[in-house]
């Protein structure tokens, strides 16, 4: 299995599926995908966690927990790469359904997300892309212009 940190979580990708480790539970669960949800990065797990009270909770099925158990044994955490950038870390995952999010790609978790450019750009502790004011003392519209 491939693993990488992103924002302080272990991710690992085996076969095209993404996972995450929780150290809570100490095993790798399977995850959907993982995406800006207004405030922080969240993962997308709603469909292995339908059932609160089944013993194969946060898994699809009794199968997908073995395999996830293996996993976590087979796999050596100590040595993962640590991914900063959010597109990286998208690219590396395999997800491709980002939407532009005014100068930048990136992931929401669903439709309803508040698109604020302003939190997204503190929490990556990165500035806007974009063109700012002229620079000062620049007299290039005074030049221009005829007396």
């Amino acid at each position: 299995m491939e693993t990488c940190q992103f924002y302080d979580r272990i991710y690992g990708k085996h076969e095209g599926k993404l996972y995450i480790f929780e150290p809570t539970w100490e095993t790798f669960r399977p995850i959907k995908s993982v995406g800006w949800d207004g405030t922080k990065f969240s993962v997308d797990d709603r469909m292995y966690k339908k059932n609160l009270l089944s013993y194969h909770y946060g898994f699809s099925s009794i199968e997908q927990k073995s395999v996830c158990e293996t996993l976590t044994e087979v796999t050596e955490l100590g040595n993962q790469k640590e991914i900063k950038d959010p597109v990286e870390f998208w690219r590396w995952a395999g997800i491709t359904d980002a939407e532009w999010f005014n100068d930048r790609p990136c992931v929401f978790l669903s439709p309803c997300v508040a698109k604020n450019w302003r939190p997204y750009l503190t929490y990556i502790h990165q500035r806007p892309r974009t063109l700012g004011r002229k620079p000062r003392g620049s007299r290039v519209t005074r030049r221009l212009v005829r007396k």
